[in-house]
């Protein structure tokens, strides 16, 4: 536990590149109009291809989120000097890094009259922090700014960490000319999970005698296929030390299901109109590790600091202070074999309307509803897309949502024969910070995806 949770100190002081929200993995390469993924996320949308093929690197996809984490709020009037304190400041009570990425490792499709077939093969990780304004400030403003019992620091922090195969056979149907139905049932295997769920931790310092006191209430819950011997918190971290290409193709255990169904329907040769669910399901994971951790009053030996210099001149070794407080806070506890439990996939509803002109000039709305742990975020794309000379495919969006912002997105694919290749990305923007420093190219937008691939469609 003390290397993840080191690392996740340093994505969110140092704002790691790969940050994202889960809902934010791009849309736009469904728009493409001859690439044949228009279906899916929802397999009710209509397939013109006979069929198609895609083996390793036909759809890989990298998302990302920061939601709090900006580049306007890392400095002061002085562009060369961080302002620590103005960053803190500029925090939430509940701020997000989230990365995602999945690769297609096969996928086939087929046509038989009037259903369409896909069989696929996918790699799955999505992984979510969370984090409290006062989990940084304690590292940046230090234990001297949470004096007494009654201005205690919130060291919130949650962390929901997966890596899981997902196999799926989708079966669309033409009903008629105009109306298309689809669902595609999935079976998932889980390699690894750790959850964690910090329910109060309160840190304060004795006003007199500094002395640092904690209470903690903390729900640990892990299970993986991976080598190693997981015994203490601190071992959690060689689930993500130990990966090998061995342990991504174990299968048999961590079992779930899920689905995805949609419908399409062609009102005329202009307008079509579609409605369908992504992501409705769970893994459950045996073998599971766990441990709750509470107490009150936890007594650390020494303060974090004792000179407010060390902060103005960066003297203070963040290493130790992290160490210091697993080690004292938390405590390095004996996990526990523990019951079975689940995790849920990230639903979402979507809906969408068309109007097509031309080839060449087709206009699209898509509303969308993300739900995530008792949490509904909605978010709204438009976008252009269109075919020029049978070759030659572009698509221009722009999606709005209260959670993540507003992001402009832009795609194209090349079709040529049987062969077709592409790239997307929802927010190019990102492409005007190449070349910058990395902590600006890190925390300049909150938002960034990029999914490219090479298929084969007849």
């Amino acid at each position: 536990m003390k290397k993840l949770y080191k690392y996740l100190i340093v994505i969110a002081l140092v704002c790691s590149s790969f940050v994202s929200k889960a809902q934010n993995d791009g849309i736009g390469f469904t728009l493409l109009p001859q690439i044949p993924y228009g279906n899916y996320y929802n397999p009710g949308i209509r397939v013109d291809n006979r069929g198609m093929v895609g083996v390793a690197f036909s759809n890989i996809n990298f998302s990302m989120y920061n939601s709090s984490v900006k580049y306007s709020n890392l400095y002061g009037s002085d562009k060369s000097v961080i302002d620590a304190v103005k960053f803190v400041n500029s925090l939430k009570n509940d701020n997000v890094i989230n990365t995602n990425f999945s690769l297609d490792l096969v996928n086939v499709g087929f046509r038989v009259k009037n259903l369409f077939f896909n069989i696929d093969w996918r790699m799955r990780m999505t992984g979510q922090f969370n984090y409290s304004q006062d989990f940084v400030g304690l590292f940046v403003l230090g234990n001297a700014h949470y004096m007494g019992a009654n201005n205690p620091c919130d060291f919130g922090l949650g962390m929901d960490l997966s890596l899981y195969h997902e196999w799926g056979i989708s079966a669309q149907y033409n009903v008629n000319d105009k109306l298309t139905v689809g669902i595609r049932p999935k079976v998932l295997s889980g390699i690894a999970n750790a959850t964690v769920e910090n329910k109060q931790t309160k840190i304060y310092t004795d006003p007199t005698t500094y002395a640092i006191t904690a209470d903690v209430d903390l729900n640990i819950h892990m299970a993986s296929l991976l080598e190693g011997n997981v015994q203490k918190i601190e071992d959690v971290g060689k689930m993500i030390d130990s990966v090998t290409s061995k342990d991504l193709l174990d299968f048999g255990e961590n079992i779930g299901f899920g689905v995805d169904f949609g419908a399409s329907y062609k009102i005329d040769e202009h307008f079509g109109v579609a409605a369908g669910v992504y992501d409705l399901g769970y893994i459950k994971w045996t073998d599971a590790k766990v441990k709750r951790v509470e107490k009150s009053n936890v007594t650390l030996n020494d303060a974090l600091f004792n000179d407010y210099s060390q902060l103005t001149t960066f003297e203070i070794d963040y290493k130790s202070m992290v160490q210091d407080v697993i080690d004292e806070v938390w405590g390095n506890e004996v996990l526990e074999n523990g019951a079975d439990y689940k995790t849920y996939l990230k639903t979402r509803l979507m809906i969408q309307g068309y109007y097509e002109l031309n080839p060449m000039v087709r206009a699209t709305a898509i509303g969308q509803l993300y739900f995530d742990k008792g949490k509904v975020h909605p978010a709204l794309t438009i976008a252009y897309s269109g075919c020029f000379w049978n070759h030659l495919n572009l698509t221009v969006n722009c999606t709005m949502s209260k959670y993540t912002g507003t992001g402009m997105g832009i795609g194209i694919g090349g079709h040529f024969g049987p062969f077709n290749i592409y790239a997307v990305t929802d927010n190019f923007l990102n492409v005007t910070k190449i070349g910058a420093p990395a902590l600006e190219l890190a925390s300049s937008f909150r938002q960034a995806n990029a999914r490219f691939g090479i298929v084969w469609s007849w």
